[in-house]
């Protein structure tokens, strides 16, 4: 009887976890393309993509390093100064995480780096604050002119 009432409940267990929703992530978009599409847009497109952009996670690649800035002692945020290659756009990268604050130690003026975060706001002049802000890697200053493999950007990639 025992026996019957567990297969009954695991049957049950699975049943439920087959007509559970799937979760659905977000999807993260291009940094490096809005930032070119801030640039090149005038006041009223600038506004467009500003408004499309907000609270949305983008990826960042190839951001050089300008400074780092200790923000607030008390809670240990960091904020780095970045320029984004192919806009000359500045974003600044707010830093909360443990992770992303040792590597932010661990940078200098003229470094590159990848990181990813929700846009907090997009202010003239030409201004993209990233908050939080997560760094995946320091990086290289530009794009491979071949194809680029995951493992010559993050020798930890399997």
């Amino acid at each position: 009887m025992k026996t019957m009432i567990a297969l009954c409940a695991c049957a049950i267990v699975g049943l439920g976890l087959e007509f559970m929703p799937e979760g659905i992530a977000e999807p993260v978009r291009n940094g490096n393309e809005l930032a070119l599409a801030w640039s090149t847009n005038n006041a009223a497109g600038k506004q467009v993509v500003q408004k499309q952009a907000l609270g949305i996670f983008h990826t960042f690649r190839y951001l050089r390093v300008t400074a780092v800035k200790q923000d607030q002692p008390v809670t240990g945020a960091v904020t780095v100064m970045t320029i984004e290659s192919s806009s000359d756009m500045k974003v600044a990268l707010v830093i909360t995480k443990q992770l992303s604050l040792e590597l932010a130690a661990t940078l200098t003026t003229n470094d590159s780096v990848a990181a990813y975060g929700r846009i907090k706001s997009m202010t003239a002049p030409d201004l993209v604050v990233v908050d939080p802000a997560l760094l995946k890697h320091k990086d290289r200053a530009a794009p491979k002119l071949t194809k680029e493999l995951l493992h010559e950007v993050d020798p930890t990639a399997h």
